[in-house]
């Protein structure tokens, strides 16, 4: 009922917009706005999903607006991959615009993503939207906003998290800090206090977690003035005012304790208690953060008595993050306190609710991957719509200047039988165009539509392991995207595939983006290389719809035997470098996306130290040059000996396959994508 009732309000809303004229562009957007916020302040986050996407459809808010807020309500929906699509999405949607509105929500998008990323733990591509963001807005002038000096914190923060050091780590700190005075001289409001506060609290908080304590008594140093500050305001929040106190005793009290000034430290924790919030059911878990720095167990293990609290009644439905963040730490204070018997009552709780917890974590993936597939296909298909009405729109022009000059000729008595002529033959090249703009414009659509997908698949970053070199590489072709690759560790294990489709149509481009999902979903439950084939499989197969399919290979290489365990879905055969190149013996084996509740099997292997796994697509064998002539697998073979005797070293040996690969071709357009994996033992 309410979701229908959600519905009905984005129905109406749209039949008003849409019944208004043109010149009430403003007061639609106004009354759009107007929607938003009280969704916003009702914390109805999927009324905002739905009016952001309605309003957007319409054009009565634009792009970038709108995946900020469809961003937003994914972000508090705990939808993080969807939260990250959008707000990247909303910046690439105003990266060239210079609108106001446009760049504000260029600015708050880049503020949240980083946000989202630095809280992931994810520095480096945090950093890498977060400094070109800030130059952006520094060269419009917009060095002022609360975002802008978000940006300059979140820096600083992520800086902190890798491990730089030196002064210039901390300079988008004070920076920040600067801008926070000016803001608060210029305007001497609340909300000018409460954001530099918030400033600060963020800078402290970020100092303590990576170990930089004086640099953080410093800054709460700074928190405490401004502090007391806005408590000599007559507009005083006396809640605000109490949490502040709390945070900024607690966060004093632990970089006192990591500076070994354990007497100071206590007292300002005696400080923390004297405060309301101290008593309340977050004060006592965030109190945690000092009581464990300092050893003090039993106290701690008392305070997590309010976790259940904050949980609510959900013992046996945690999430995976309140695992992670919350019932493990309630289970080792209670393990360090002695309490034997409360310990082993939390580890049951959290036994109880890890498959639950991993089911839903896998349910949210796979949601959140349809998602986004299906909004980049609606985005392209936008794209590429409004790039047909421009063309549309100059063959109208064009169509009337012909119209007009046929009626001249009319006019003035041309010959009749000339003007017969000339418009049939005008009829047919017009033909002639028009069929060959759109069938230029649907391989477009295709290739950016199978690109769009094929860059979700390729993992940001690849996983370390001791003793394990790792690489790949992805050089797509200029035909229908649609090569494949993906690893992740887990368990002292690595899972990897390569595949690619069969034939270069989109509709097996987008098969394999399934099975990569359904690669990376089903690996973090399944050991079993045969089991994860057959899955994919049957999986891809269910429609029972006739298609050429996807050649897989799937490997799961225990680090700490070094067994590889691996199923081959009919794609090239791995090889094994050292000295010498073998083949990866392999079944013949057919493509998956095929043959329904075929039987797929394992085969074993153990990879001696020194030795080379290098996987490959067809596409390396398949390259041509200027002659038409093909590299060849056994080309391949020979590149690949080579590059082993001049470089072992993963990234090396890659790169010197492509250079022979690259001579090869010259400059010569390559239809299909080149992807190599790259795995060698070297302890």
């Amino acid at each position: 009922m309410k979701q229908f009732r959600q519905w009905g309000i984005v129905l109406i809303t749209i039949l008003l917009l849409t019944a208004c004229s043109e010149e009430d562009k403003q007061e639609l957007s106004k009354k759009a706005d107007s929607l938003i916020e009280t969704a916003y302040k009702k914390k109805d986050y999927n009324q905002i999903l739905q009016l952001a996407d309605s309003l957007e459809r319409t054009g009565i808010i634009t792009p970038a607006k709108a995946y900020y807020w469809l961003g937003y309500a994914s972000d508090r929906m705990k939808k993080l991959r969807m939260a990250e699509f959008y707000w990247k999405a909303s910046m690439d949607a105003a990266a060239k615009s210079t609108s106001e509105e446009n760049v504000d929500f260029y600015a708050k998008s880049a503020s949240r993503l980083t946000n989202l990323l630095s809280v992931r733990g994810d520095y480096e591509n945090a950093l890498k939207i977060a400094i070109p963001a800030s130059q952006r807005l520094e060269q419009l002038e917009c060095d002022s906003i609360s975002d802008y000096v978000n940006l300059l914190i979140y820096i600083g923060c992520c800086q902190a998290g890798l491990g730089y050091s030196g002064e210039s780590t901390f300079d988008g700190f004070e920076r920040a800090y600067k801008i926070h005075l000016n803001n608060i001289e210029n305007d001497h409001t609340d909300e000018a206090y409460k954001n530099a506060i918030a400033g600060l609290v963020n800078i402290a908080y970020a100092c303590n977690q990576t170990k930089n304590y004086m640099a953080a008594l410093n800054w709460i140093g700074h928190f405490g003035e401004l502090l007391g500050e806005y408590e000599q305001r007559p507009s005083t929040d006396g809640d605000y005012v109490d949490k502040q106190v709390a945070r900024f005793a607690i966060y004093k009290a632990i970089a006192l304790e990591g500076l070994d000034r354990k007497t100071e430290a206590a007292n300002v924790y005696e400080n923390y208690l004297n405060t309301d919030y101290s008593q309340t059911p977050e004060g006592r878990i965030n109190a945690n953060d000092y009581l464990v720095a300092a050893n003090r167990w039993e106290e701690a293990a008392d305070n997590y008595r309010s976790l259940d609290a904050i949980l609510g009644q959900r013992k046996g439905s945690y999430s995976m993050d309140d695992i992670k963040d919350l019932v493990l730490k309630k289970y080792q204070a209670n393990l360090l306190a002695g309490r034997r018997d409360s310990a082993i009552a939390v580890s049951l709780q959290i036994s109880n609710a890890l498959e639950k917890a991993f089911k839903q974590a896998k349910a949210t993936d796979a949601e959140e991957q349809a998602t986004i597939v299906q909004k980049v296909e609606q985005m392209t298909e936008q794209k590429a719509k409004d790039e047909r009405m421009k063309t549309y729109g100059l063959l109208g022009i064009l169509g009337l200047v012909i119209l007009g000059f046929i009626a001249y000729l009319i006019i003035r008595r041309y010959s009749n039988q000339k003007m017969k002529e000339a418009y049939q033959s005008l009829s047919e090249d017009y033909d002639i165009l028009e069929q060959e703009t759109t069938e230029k414009e649907r391989a477009a659509t295709e290739h950016r539509i199978t690109e769009s997908i094929q860059q979700r698949m390729i993992p940001m970053e690849l996983p370390k392991y001791r003793g394990l070199g790792l690489y790949a590489s992805l050089i797509p072709g200029n035909g229908a995207c649609g090569d494949l690759y993906d690893c992740l560790i887990r368990d002292g294990k690595l899972f990897f595939c390569i595949g690619n489709p069969i034939d270069k149509e989109a509709q097996s481009a987008v098969l394999a983006g399934m099975a990569w999902a359904l690669f990376r979903n089903i690996s973090y439950h399944e050991d079993r290389p045969e089991v994860i084939v057959n899955f994919i499989n049957n999986a891809l197969t269910m429609s029972g719809e006739k298609q050429r399919g996807v050649s897989l290979f799937v490997g799961v290489l225990d680090l700490d035997t070094w067994l590889l365990t691996y199923c081959n879905a009919e794609h090239t055969a791995p090889l094994l470098l050292t000295d010498e190149v073998n083949q990866l013996p392999v079944d013949e084996n057919v493509p998956i996306g095929t043959r329904p509740n075929w039987d797929f099997t394992a085969q074993e292997i153990t990879i001696e130290k020194g030795t080379m796994l290098y996987l490959y697509t067809s596409g390396l064998a398949l390259a041509r040059n200027s002659k038409r002539r093909q590299y060849g697998e056994k080309m391949v073979h020979g590149a690949a000996l080579q590059a082993m005797k001049l470089d072992p070293s993963p990234k090396p040996f890659v790169e010197n396959i492509q250079k022979a690969i690259d001579k090869f071709v010259e400059s010569t357009p390559q239809s299909r994508d080149m992807t190599m994996l790259v795995i060698r033992r070297t302890s």
